[in-house]
């Protein structure tokens, strides 16, 4: 993936002239497939998420190393990226935790 940013601009250039910084992960490579994770716990998830009035995506990072979730509530935005389905399943039961709690 590649990346530009004005901290790579160096002299009087302008950021459209900036050079891409290409990352790299150092992790070990995961395949994340939504089909490993359980349904019944991606249910318990939406269904708390869209009865406290919010939003959820489902995806995966470019790279297909880790699960991409992002929650969308009122002016609160809650992005997490776990690179297993067990993580994936901790993550989703905490984040439908956090929403019935703060409708308390």
């Amino acid at each position: 993936m590649s990346q530009t940013n004005d901290k790579n601009i160096k002299g009087p250039r302008k950021a459209s002239e900036a050079r891409p910084v290409w990352r790299v992960n150092g992790g070990q490579a995961h395949s994340c497939d939504w089909l490993a994770v359980d349904p019944a716990i991606l249910q318990r998830c939406v269904a708390a998420v869209t009865a406290s009035g919010g939003a959820i995506m489902f995806g995966r990072t470019s790279d297909g190393g880790a699960f991409s979730l992002v929650v969308l509530r009122g002016n609160e935005k809650i992005k997490e990226y776990p690179h297993t389905a067990e993580a994936c399943h901790e993550m989703l039961d905490a984040i439908a935790e956090y929403v019935r709690e703060d409708e308390t």
